[in-house]
């Protein structure tokens, strides 16, 4: 079966898929093709949304970030919210903040993050909330993630409150609130361990400032 045209154009324009996934996506390429043939940078990466790549959004992204969005992203990226789910959504959500300048996709990459999607998903979920105004509902979905079973999930959704509360350092450098995120340091989480992801939560949710965008 011939692999259809994104893939091939995905692979010719980000490299190896594993790559991609393990080091995260290089935009220089996608770029430099945006400024010589917009055409056909816009008409594949329609057809990678088609196919709920995640990769196609953020590339969208990457893009309206770099000056104008490629025609028609807005309306592209919103038929893709039909069915989409996961890490499809957050991305389609987190590029859609990035063209529109909306606040309120804050929504579903939040509820990813309390969601039964894999750890994987749900850290994403946490890492692109610190991109969003914080509020009083954003700050309670990740003291959730801070109460998360998977520690990956919790030391994600603690970094981003700490952004929230004006912090450059992560939480790994904030010891006595780490010892608490990281615990137990191995085997099964126990009501104690719990007990202190509560108390983390608790200590990042009085740091962190919702903020209002106005209108």
């Amino acid at each position: 079966m011939e692999d259809p045209p994104w893939n091939r154009w995905r692979h010719d324009v980000f490299g190896d898929p594993y790559t991609v996934w393990h080091e995260g996506p290089e935009y220089s390429r996608l770029i430099e093709l945006a400024g010589t043939a917009p055409a056909d940078v816009a008409r594949m990466l329609a057809a990678g949304l088609d196919a709920q790549d995640s990769l196609a959004a953020q590339s969208i992204a990457a893009l309206a970030g770099e000056g104008p969005a490629p025609q028609d992203a807005e309306a592209l990226l919103r038929a893709a919210l039909a069915g989409a789910t996961e890490e499809f959504l957050v991305r389609v959500a987190q590029a859609l903040h990035v063209v529109t300048g909306d606040e309120a996709w804050a929504g579903p990459v939040a509820s990813v993050l309390t969601s039964d999607a894999s750890w994987g998903v749900r850290l994403d979920a946490a890492r692109v909330l610190e991109e969003f105004t914080p509020t009083t509902e954003l700050i309670g979905t990740l003291a959730e993630g801070v109460r998360d079973e998977d520690y990956l999930v919790r030391y994600h959704s603690a970094n981003t409150l700490l952004r929230y509360a004006g912090r450059r350092n992560g939480v790994a450098d904030h010891h006595t609130l780490f010892d608490k995120v990281a615990s137990p340091p191995e085997g099964d989480a126990t009501e104690t361990d719990r007990d202190k992801w509560r108390q983390a939560a608790d200590q990042l949710t009085a740091l962190a400032s919702p903020r209002t965008t106005g209108g």
